[in-house]
């Protein structure tokens, strides 16, 4: 009996932990509703002066829109990176407020993080739906709650470029190219950071060149890009 109820309680503990880190409800967005060579550049963690509009110059040069998700308590610092996102075309999304680990907080306070941030981009003129990204992807119980309940999607990917653990340019564009061009290459999210979590040390020249070199490479191979208003998305 005793082997019995441990065996139990081992399932039911595994069952909760999978709840938790797997909610089986609410949407989580991984890749773009299509099979033609279409991509989506997505970076986190700014606005970051200066390497955000140098982001964006390069992003002007291939005359390419992406999809930046932005902290909340940086859209305060840096107003003026903002405007300039939105008047080249680029689509802005929420990436929390003051980036916690929100998968591991409560709901109110994983609601007021993305309520906050959301009232900040409604000043600049952004209508109609707010695409929503938690830090770090952790789409645990509390944040997939809170989404759900206000029939909101989470914005995954399928392409890490792990730029977050190196600037070294050719291991962004390696580890970036080798994923995307893969067979499930069509339709990819790519993730990579114009900012960092705790902005320090935040220089981003890397990502700056990486992107340069994949847009490139890409578009050679005959991709488009997208921003990720401009496609459909699927789970």
């Amino acid at each position: 009996m005793k082997s019995i109820i441990t065996a139990v309680s081992g399932l039911t503990a595994a069952g909760l932990l999978w709840l938790f880190f797997r909610p089986p409800f609410g949407k989580n967005v991984v890749r773009l509703n299509t099979d033609q060579k279409v991509v989506a550049l997505t970076y986190d963690d700014g606005p970051n002066p200066p390497y955000t509009e140098r982001l964006l110059d390069v992003l002007a040069k291939h005359n390419v829109k992406a999809t930046f998700f932005m902290i909340g308590n940086r859209i305060e610092r840096h107003p003026e990176t903002v405007h300039r996102v939105i008047a080249e075309g680029h689509q802005i999304g929420n990436h929390s407020y003051s980036h916690p680990l929100l998968g591991f907080l409560p709901p109110t306070y994983v609601q007021r993080e993305i309520e906050r941030t959301d009232q900040l981009l409604r000043q600049f003129g952004i209508v109609g739906e707010i695409v929503f990204r938690a830090p770090i992807l952790t789409r645990f119980l509390p944040v997939a709650y809170v989404l759900a309940k206000g029939d909101r999607s989470h914005t995954s990917c399928n392409v890490w470029s792990w730029d977050w653990t190196t600037q070294n340019p050719h291991k962004i564009t390696e580890t970036v190219l080798k994923k995307t061009l893969s067979s499930t290459g069509a339709g990819s999210i790519i993730v990579l950071h114009d900012g960092k979590a705790e902005n320090k040390n935040a220089v981003r020249l890397g990502t700056i060149e990486a992107t340069d070199r994949i847009i490139t490479a890409l578009k050679r191979d005959g991709y488009r890009f997208v921003r990720l208003a401009d496609v459909n998305s699927q789970s």
